[in-house]
């Protein structure tokens, strides 16, 4: 019994709450009852002491007026009407004013809170839609931005004047805008960008930022540990499903173009047939697997990686129709391009685009085909003016190939040692199985139990006969660990960015700290040192390298700069997939003796020509020691460019297996 008061006020209690929890208009409900209680309680009050002329509701009203002005306090007369007209003055002030104010200030505190986690949907078209934020794509922003010409060209295909860019994001708050102005690339235009919050799994949030109307949708792929059944893949195919049956679709001509990321190269069969519109995929972790097996062959190649897939730097891919062009061949048209290097066409067919690099004298340029081109500028890949039409007795035809012999450098065996465990690994061990020019002995070190990275090994299907694994359980961290395994004895050594760990600067910080205690291991041991390959998650850490021994590859730049380029141009998913796969045409250095050459100076007109002869595109060359003793990589230099060339230097070709 001694709970019973309690109990029955709590239905009104009850009550009360609920009706405050719908909202501001049913708050101020609330107020207007208890405004209109407390008025007539005063008035029957005043009333009762003074019977006015005009009855109970000159009372009534004669109450409202002291409840909502406290200036008509002064007007009364006699002790216990100011005694009700004070009361009434107070009230006023605790529930008119304060209970108002109140409610309009939480309703408008709310009302900017729902517009700033970006639940809004979006009202554009004609828009580049970015679906979840990944470590990717902070740098995908910065590759649009960056890459002007191509975006406007872009936009003038969707009659578009302006980048629109939206990103759904999990959690749009505040931080990540605070995010995108922090990159020194982006600044004040992150205020160009719409934030949205949301889930690519939800098809219902897909509207959010009007997917249906965008001109390119970017799918980058999530980070996730390796024990998670949810995979990135999963939700990446997830979403395309979640694309492709929207009831929206129906309204649409035609779905809208998708650039979708999947790590795994198992999986993209089942990603093409998750999404019936316009596809690319880009296979990020084949690509790195092959870029990482391409620099173990090739030392340096890295730094030539860097320049191609990163608009911030000098030279970059273009691909142009030239009409007035059918008919020739590439050497023909060379002319005409003084300040880019011709690299072959790329055709349309039925399947899609069908690349076809280093042909500078065996294919001729058909009416659809687009050249493919290695510049600067977009304006650098008009034809010179006034020299359109090139007459084939004006040119000189290059030199047939008469079983010249090719470079042996890359081929034998190669001792690696992998310092470090992600899910790229099994890739990169059967992307090493591709290459039959080399036997690859590899010995992987890691906290990773062996047996559990065997396991993942075995069921990613890689097919480790071809590469000997050697597995060792340690942490590369740990000196006296890391000096048992002799590393001075390997021809290369790789640091894997750690996938376990919470974000890339953690495993950062664990690759440069083994980065140094290996650089004081070979610093006992001479010159003849190991070449280094470090795979960063995050470029701000690149200057944190200072050993000259050192490369560096950072994937999600890499493939931030892929998924925006394929977005603005798609036949260049193509090119790029025939440049890193083993076989077919690939970037690789040459001495300039392997052509008969001697040290001395050159134009690199002249540097061409004698590549050509052995059925070869020279791109660049690569200057191991420049004036202050630092290597320097010069693509596209320009055919007038002077070189001083000796036994160290290297020029960059492009060649077909």
């Amino acid at each position: 019994m001694a709970d019973s008061k309690f109990r029955l006020t709590n239905p009104l209690r009850f009550f009360i709450e609920r009706q405050f929890v719908k909202g501001a208009q049913y708050q101020l409900l609330a107020v207007v009852a208890l405004i209109g209680l407390i008025s007539l309680s005063g008035g029957v009050l005043a009333y009762l002491i003074e019977h006015p002329q005009g009855g109970i509701n000159e009372s009534i009203w004669w109450a409202f007026l002291r409840l909502t002005d406290p200036g008509y306090l002064g007007d009364d007369e006699g002790t216990w009407l100011r005694v009700v007209s004070t009361f009434l003055t107070i009230s006023g002030y605790v529930v008119f004013l304060g209970a108002l104010v109140a409610i309009m200030t939480q309703s408008l505190k709310r009302k900017m809170e729902e517009l700033e986690q970006g639940l809004t949907p979006v009202a554009v078209k004609n828009h580049i839609v970015i679906l979840g934020w990944t470590d990717r794509t902070p740098s995908i922003v910065v590759e649009l931005f960056q890459s002007e010409g191509k975006l406007k060209r872009f936009l003038a295909r969707f009659g578009a004047k302006k980048l629109r860019l939206v990103i759904l994001a999990e959690n749009s708050s505040a931080k990540l805008t605070q995010e995108l102005k922090a990159d020194r690339l982006i600044g004040k235009r992150a205020e160009e960008i719409i934030l949205r919050t949301g889930d690519p799994l939800q098809a219902d949030h897909l509207l959010r930022v009007d997917c249906y109307n965008a001109s390119a949708i970017i799918i980058p792929s999530r980070k996730k540990n390796g024990q998670n059944l949810l995979t990135a893949d999963v939700e990446t195919i997830k979403t395309l499903l979640s694309l492709s049956s929207n009831p929206k679709i129906k309204e649409q001509a035609q779905l809208p173009y998708v650039v979708a990321e999947i790590q795994d190269a198992k999986k993209l069969p089942v990603a093409r047939r998750s999404y019936p519109g316009p596809l690319e995929v880009v296979s990020g972790d084949s690509i790195i697997s092959r870029l990482i097996t391409q620099n173990i062959r090739h030392a340096g190649l890295s730094k030539v990686y860097r320049e191609l897939l990163s608009r911030a730097i000098k030279s970059d891919i273009y691909t142009r129709h030239h009409g007035e062009l059918t008919g020739k061949k590439i050497f023909e048209i060379e002319p005409l391009f003084p300040n880019c290097i011709v690299l072959g066409i790329v055709k349309t067919t039925e399947a899609g685009y069908l690349p076809m690099l280093n042909v500078r004298d065996d294919v001729t340029i058909e009416e659809k085909d687009r050249i493919i081109f290695l510049a600067d500028t977009h304006e650098d890949t008009n034809p010179l003016k006034g020299n359109r039409r090139v007459e084939t007795h004006d040119v000189i035809q290059p030199e047939k190939t008469r079983d010249k012999k090719r470079n042996e450098g890359g081929k034998g065996t190669r001792r690696t040692l992998i310092f470090g465990w992600n899910s790229r690994i099994p890739s990169l061990i059967e992307e090493m199985g591709t290459y039959k020019d080399i036997q690859f002995n590899v010995t992987i070190t890691s906290i990773l139990p062996a047996e559990e990275r065997i396991k993942r090994i075995k069921a990613y299907g890689a097919d480790a006969s071809k590469v000997a694994c050697t597995h060792v359980e340690a942490d590369f961290i740990e000196e006296a660990q890391q000096r048992a395994l002799n590393p001075q004895n390997y021809d290369q050594i790789l640091f894997m960015s750690s996938d376990m760990l919470a974000d890339g600067e953690e495993a950062d910080a664990r690759t440069i700290v083994g980065k140094i205690i290996l650089d004081n291991i070979l610093d006992e041991h001479g010159k003849n040192s190991p070449n280094i390959l470090l795979e960063l998650a995050n470029a701000e850490n690149h200057h944190l390298i200072k050993s000259k021994r050192s490369e560096v590859i950072i994937s999600p730049m890499i493939l931030s700069h892929l998924l925006a380029q394929v977005a603005l141009r798609r036949e260049l998913q193509s090119i790029y997939t025939e440049l890193f796969t083993a076989g077919g045409a690939e970037i690789e250095f040459r001495k300039h003796s392997d052509y008969n050459l001697s040290d001395g100076s050159y134009v690199f007109s002249d540097l061409e020509n004698k590549s050509a002869t052995y059925s070869e595109t020279a791109i660049g060359v690569f200057k191991s020691s420049t004036g202050d003793g630092s290597s320097r990589l010069i693509l596209n230099p320009g055919r007038g460019h002077e070189f001083n060339l000796t036994a160290e230097d290297r020029l960059v070709v492009l060649m077909s297996y």
